[in-house]
């Protein structure tokens, strides 16, 4: 095994196995106003999302993700994070894990901040997509919104 791949193993500690645990089973709603599936072109990971709506704020948020530990993650953070937010809000937090993957000085913020223990995964650009597919698939919901 390369040192790099030593390195990857690292990120991959306990509390960011046990954060993707939560996200391990999927949730998903009995009745939802919008939903899509985002799929990585890079690895085939997989997230499906469906979102209940109270106006423009996300009410209830259901799940099933087919990916690494580092998208449940994520997925695990946004189930409660998502809560009352609306479209500019979940945006804006994709940005912020965005800039921080490319090294910018921004940290994921407010019920986002959680999502600072993927901070280390900046130096895995192949990575990144796996972190940022749950805020696409949100996105992706959002645009189907009529």
């Amino acid at each position: 095994m390369a040192a790099d791949d030593d390195s990857l193993l690292s990120l991959y500690n306990a509390e960011l196995i046990a954060l993707s645990g939560q996200a391990a089973l999927p949730h998903a709603l009995d009745e939802f106003d919008i939903a899509a599936r985002s799929v990585s072109p890079i690895c085939g990971s997989e997230v499906y999302v469906q979102l209940k709506l109270d106006g423009d704020r996300v009410k209830d948020f259901g799940f099933e993700v087919e990916a690494c530990a580092l998208t449940k993650s994520v997925v695990a953070v946004m189930r409660n994070a998502i809560i009352g937010k609306t479209r500019a809000d979940v945006a804006r937090a994709g940005d912020e894990m965005e800039a921080m993957l490319n090294g910018d000085l921004v940290l994921p913020s407010g019920d986002w901040a959680k999502l600072v223990i993927l901070e280390p995964v900046k130096d895995y650009k192949a990575r990144h997509n796996a972190i940022l597919l749950p805020f696409e698939a949100v996105e992706k919901a959002f645009s189907t919104k009529k």
